[in-house]
């Protein structure tokens, strides 16, 4: 009985990583910055801060976890002084977070579901002519 439950638990976490595993990795990101730029609300990467984190677990018994099949991104508008543009570099999973109530258009956020390889961002700004 014991060994059906651990296979179990194995299972359903299978899609999950430890708290040290929470940045994507290269091939991830570059399959993500594609979709972006391809975007409306985004285009060029150049102007945006951009920061990337697997999703955390949203289970009670995977706190600390980061499913591997999605990552969340925060986008904010490059300034050029407080806000440069490129990929912010984080070295906690909290770090990715956009401090003080900033909002679109100048800020974005979104998701990306790497198995089907869809966008998930919402943004109210219209298409580009």
């Amino acid at each position: 009985m014991k060994s059906k439950f651990s296979v179990a638990v194995m299972v359903a976490c299978s899609a999950c990583s430890s708290t040290a595993d929470f940045q994507p990795d290269e091939t991830e990101i570059a399959k993500l910055e594609r979709k972006l730029a391809a975007n409306h609300c985004v285009g060029k990467l150049d102007k945006w801060q951009r920061a990337y984190v697997r999703k955390e677990s949203l289970s009670e018994n995977e706190k600390g976890k980061f499913d591997r099949r999605m990552i969340e991104f925060t986008l904010q508008k490059a300034d050029g002084e407080a806000v440069v543009s490129g990929r912010k570099s984080m070295k906690q999973y909290e770090d990715w977070a956009i401090a003080g109530g900033c909002q679109e258009p100048d800020c974005l956020f979104g998701g990306y579901v790497i198995p089907t390889d869809e966008l998930i961002l919402e943004c109210e700004a219209p298409p580009a002519p």
